[in-house]
């Protein structure tokens, strides 16, 4: 019933395809719903405690985001189905969301000394099409106690100076630990949301 409802929706707004956003519980999940719609995009909202991988591969969207919130991947990791990120659908992990995927990757996400909250600097550090419209040096809007250490097996694309990973990505998996559904001008939506759609879509 539900696949009907969404293809319904679907042919209503005259798409084939849609992101697939899952709430992890951040503050500024809304955000990232609004910038999508102001960009076009079919965007639906997914339970992380229900959906699963399974789930979808039925639904087959163009890409995914998975949300910042409050839980910790290593003392109280949220309810979600993991094997969605080897689908090889595009992801964007924004804070929790790419702790998320890094940690199912194999990479090292720890507590961090300092906590980064409020605004600070992101370097970028490497080339990729997802931040071919961010400034090398730009400000970001950070609020995570946990960091991604440096390794392997992702490609770090940029750090701030108490995040060593601030983004990062490994294949069809991309991710920041800042937030840039939050922006301080509200009606421009941030270069990497275009280019992820582009990538998706």
């Amino acid at each position: 019933d539900a696949l009907a409802e969404i293809s319904e929706e679907m042919r209503v707004r005259k798409t084939k395809r849609l992101i697939l956003l899952f709430s992890m519980g951040s503050q500024f999940d809304h955000l990232i719903a609004q910038t999508l719609s102001r960009l076009g995009v079919y965007c639906l909202v997914a339970d992380p405690a229900t959906v699963t991988a399974k789930d979808v591969q039925l639904l087959k969207p163009a890409g995914i985001i998975v949300s910042g919130g409050p839980a910790s991947v290593h003392n109280e990791p949220p309810p979600f189905d993991a094997n969605i990120f080897d689908l090889g659908i595009p992801v964007l992990g924004i804070c929790l969301g790419v702790q998320m995927w890094a940690k199912h990757v194999g990479a090292k996400v720890t507590p961090h000394d300092k906590r980064e909250f409020g605004v600070h600097i992101l370097k970028l550090k490497g080339a990729d099409p997802l931040f071919a419209g961010i400034a090398k040096e730009t400000q970001v809007l950070e609020s995570h106690g946990d960091a991604i250490e440096e390794n392997s097996v992702l490609t770090n694309l940029g750090n701030t100076d108490n995040a060593p990973v601030a983004a990062g990505r490994k294949e069809h998996l991309w991710g920041v630990q800042f937030h840039p559904e939050f922006q301080s001008k509200p009606n421009k939506a941030h270069p990497l949301f275009r280019d992820f759609i582009k990538a998706s879509l």
